[in-house]
């Protein structure tokens, strides 16, 4: 696992409130509480030795706090999406301007569309969701962008959930987790599966930083059975951003 140094969110707007969502949610999103989840975060990175970045707000893109969606980091590239919902794509000018400078960038080009939340990192493989927000042309970029380093891409297909990385992470050390319900687990077959019940197919979205694992509260079953694996937890309180179809990956850009 690469260890990191720095993040770059961005904060919650008002607009957070009409995010899109792949299904009708059942109680309106509690924006102030979001943003406090979102602060608690941004304090929990902080804690582990990240010195954290805050974009603004932009109240023009309801979704523009799932950062991830708008850029991947790999090695010293910074590859700019191109977002496959067109109400997200204007959210990448913004995070465009915060990564200049720090590496070279490069960009999916239309017609690909690829989501950052699809991409999965473990070594130097790369698995990427074909799903209804990343396309085969996009990974086909992709693929073209980090081959020349080292890289192998694989293309996983998606069902049911929004993203790849809604159904599978990279815990670390070997172990993968994943909701079998929405990923085939025969990609990852090479790895130690912690396999989930569709029930607990929240959970799927771990984040490590730096060898401690971040993940939503209420599944104390699963949260046991990762320390089990060595790995220290710390849960987060994920309710407003769930309603919102985001995980714990969505919310940074680590490097």
């Amino acid at each position: 696992m690469p260890l990191y140094t720095h993040a770059i969110v961005r904060e919650v707007p008002d607009a957070y409130a009409e995010c899109l969502t792949l299904e009708a949610i059942d109680a309106p999103i509690d924006v102030p509480k979001a943003r406090e989840q979102h602060a608690h975060f941004c304090a929990i990175l902080a804690g582990l030795g990240l010195e954290v970045t805050r974009l603004e707000a932009d109240e023009s893109l309801p979704d523009c706090c799932f950062i991830e969606d708008t850029a991947v980091l790999v090695d010293d590239l910074a590859i700019l999406t191109n977002p496959g919902a067109p109400s997200r794509i204007k959210e990448v000018e913004a995070v465009e301007q915060a990564l200049r400078g720090i590496k070279p960038l490069a960009k999916i080009l239309p017609p690909g569309t690829l989501d950052g939340g699809d991409v999965l990192v473990i070594g130097k493989t790369i698995y990427i969701g074909l799903s209804t927000r990343t396309n085969e042309a996009g990974i086909r970029q992709f693929a073209a962008l980090v081959e020349p380093n080292g890289y192998t891409v694989v293309s996983v297909p998606v069902s049911g959930l929004l993203h790849l990385k809604s159904a599978v992470t990279y815990l670390g050390n070997g172990h993968v987790i994943l909701a079998p319900a929405y990923v085939d687990p025969s990609f990852f077959k090479e790895y130690h599966l912690l396999e989930l019940s569709e029930a607990e197919a929240y959970c799927a979205n771990c984040l490590n930083v730096n060898g401690t694992i971040l993940m939503p509260e209420g599944y104390e079953q699963v949260k046991k059975q990762i320390e089990n694996l060595g790995f220290p937890v710390i849960e987060l309180d994920m309710s407003e951003f769930k309603k919102g179809d985001g995980a714990l990956t969505c919310k940074a850009l680590l490097y």
